[in-house]
């Protein structure tokens, strides 16, 4: 069957039909990993699908999936692509409020939720949502006035309804459509109520298409680690929609703490993850390699320094001396290759950063260390990406060409613009905002770019995130911001600046780098929010903010800045569940601070 005829219902059916008895889903276990095979999934979301039927779910009506990664996440949303339904995933750091905005807007018939405590944000909004019909709850009981089911209790519904009417459910998926809508995905923005992109069958199957023909995998044989969120929409082409597509085997992380060691267990062939994570990563190395004795740290650190210049001169095309690989032999057997392997990333044939910028510094240690990352760029809007380095003609610094098919351009303004069959069919109840996003087939990214003389595209900016000073000049703020997050103590970094006569920036300190700061001076057993008032930890986040401004003109500098008691919260709305942070929301919530930066004057910091 030709691409254009595909859906997710198809393509999820003929994997089951080929892979069998094949592994498809890792699930931690005890101390090992427990396994559904193919036909075993195939069986669940057969279930679970005619189930959906049994409660009522027509086709192209909604239902929610509330829940962090399981297994049960993958069957509850591809049982509701083969009922004919439209699936909405909802983040379970949203708050009460939040996920009854999303089931209201989605008119959402049937959500999956986790446990109690995600039921109980439900059933404090359940009176202001009149279409929602049932919960199915993963892990827990079910209510005595039947709104709340448990997952066995809707597959046995299922199985009944399966057999009083035979035909039904292959009946229905296969009556789905590629122009039908598949999913609405609620954007997480940085600023206002969340918008829902409808996302077609075709759009996903021609997306993670396209994506393999760049992330090159022979099917059947990949491993993918799911821990980021799979209601955002690159988690979900990762390791969710490409194992629909691929026959892929998906283990699943016990939680974002585990997230190491279930890498060494799981020992992924392509690993997705955003720059906080890789950041982590990098300072956890710097870490070990400051342990080791004087020795073998100068030596290691030579071999980095050394390899990172043939980074340096392959990424400008020179020729590399000779003599410079034959001296990092020793090095990639004795350091670099234990360290992949230490990590989990030895097999990994992809390394993949998206969701938001990355500094090149950490960019070029990876890559000298023999982890070659790939930055991929693009949004809910077109399915995931837009372009991706390829891995054998990465250029760090820029997100890569365009993934094959699509056409990106850059507007007049620098806007970047994008056409092509991974396009969304438009915003679920909001035709102004659809027109507004989408012009002539050309989706507005909001972001703000260049294309290169090899048609690699760089990011410069958010359009709307450019800072404006008092004195008219325009600064891209998260420059400086991902500067600032290179040094070690720094976790997020705002600068502040948009008609104002000069750049402030509020900053937050890492909690483990900052505890080993403190251990390391002998400052003793101090609450975090005391720590970043102390003298020692100002003057190293003046070091660090000097080093910045001393890569600008002066009217790019930070001229004052202030440390935040504590990081920035998913709770507090202050970052987006891939940790990105919401500008608007923390300017606001901060603005007396930011008020009393300015008050001082930009004579000194702090």
């Amino acid at each position: 069957m030709a691409i254009a005829d595909e859906t997710l219902c198809t393509m999820f059916w003929a994997r089951v039909a080929e892979r069998g008895e094949g592994p498809a889903l890792r699930f931690r276990q005890g101390d090992g990993w427990g396994t559904i095979t193919w036909r075993g999934y195939g069986e669940a979301v057969r279930e679970t699908a005619s189930g959906l039927a049994a409660l009522g779910v027509e086709p192209r009506q909604t239902v929610a999936v509330l829940s962090r990664n399981r297994p049960e996440w993958h069957v509850a949303d591809v049982a509701g692509f083969t009922a004919g339904a439209i699936t909405v995933p909802v983040y379970v750091t949203n708050s009460p409020p939040q996920v009854a905005y999303i089931l209201g807007h989605s008119e959402a018939r049937v959500a999956f939720v986790e446990d109690e405590e995600q039921l109980l944000k439900i059933e404090k909004e359940r009176d202001g949502l009149p279409d929602l019909a049932h919960v199915v709850i993963l892990d827990g009981v079910p209510s005595a006035d039947g709104f709340v089911l448990t997952l066995d209790d809707l597959r046995e519904r299922g199985r009944a309804h399966d057999a009083a009417h035979p035909g039904a459910y292959e009946e229905r998926w296969r009556a789905v459509r590629p122009e039908d809508t598949a999913t609405i995905v609620y954007t997480s923005g940085t600023t206002g109520p969340p918008k829902g992109a409808m996302l077609s069958h075709h759009n996903a199957v021609w997306t993670v298409d396209s994506l393999l023909q760049v992330v090159q995998e022979p099917p059947n044989a990949g491993r993918r680690l799911s821990f980021l969120p799979l209601s955002h929409i690159a988690e979900r082409v990762t390791s969710h929609l490409s194992q629909i597509y691929n026959g892929l085997e998906v283990y699943f992380a016990e939680s974002l703490d585990t997230v190491l060691r279930d890498l060494q267990e799981a020992r992924p062939t392509v690993f997705f993850a955003v720059p906080r994570v890789w950041e982590k990563f990098y300072a956890g190395i710097k870490a070990k390699l400051a342990q080791l004795p004087d020795e073998q740290r100068q030596m290691a650190e030579g071999a980095i320094t050394v390899a990172t210049a043939v980074v340096e001169m392959e990424q400008e095309g020179q020729e590399v001396v000779e003599e410079m690989r034959h001296g990092l032999e020793a090095a990639e057997g004795m350091l670099f290759a234990p360290l992949r392997a230490q990590l989990g990333l030895d097999q990994a044939q992809d390394l993949i950063s998206g969701a938001a910028p990355i500094n090149e510094d950490i960019l070029k240690f990876f890559h000298a260390v023999g982890l070659r990352i790939q930055e991929v760029y693009g949004q809910t809007e077109d399915t995931g990406p837009t372009s991706l380095n390829p891995k054998e003609r990465i250029k760090i610094g820029t997100v890569g060409p365009p993934i094959p098919g699509l056409e990106v351009r850059i507007a007049d303004d620098g806007e970047i613009l994008v056409r092509g069959e991974n396009v969304f069919q438009g915003y679920f109840k909001d035709p102004e905002a659809t027109a507004e996003m989408l012009e002539d087939g050309w989706m507005r990214s909001g972001d703000v770019g260049e294309l290169d003389e090899d048609g690699y595209l760089r990011i410069t900016d958010r359009k709307k995130d450019l800072i404006i000073t008092a004195a008219g000049k325009n600064i891209a703020p998260q420059e400086l911001e991902n500067l600032l997050k290179y040094h070690p103590l720094v976790s997020q970094a705002v600068v502040i600046g948009d008609r104002r006569p000069f750049l402030t920036a509020l900053i937050t300190l890492d909690a483990e780098a900052l505890a080993k700061f403190a251990a390391e001076r002998g400052l003793g057993d101090v609450p975090a929010g005391e720590l970043a008032g102390r003298e020692e930890v100002r003057q190293a986040i003046a070091g660090a903010v000097d080093a910045v401004n001393a890569e600008f003109s002066r009217a790019e500098q930070i001229k004052r800045w202030h440390v935040l008691p504590r990081d920035f919260l998913q709770e507090e709305d202050e970052i987006t569940p891939t940790l990105k942070v919401r500008r608007r929301a923390i300017i606001e919530k901060y603005g007396e601070t930011i008020e009393s930066l300015y008050a001082a004057g930009w004579e000194g910091s702090g």
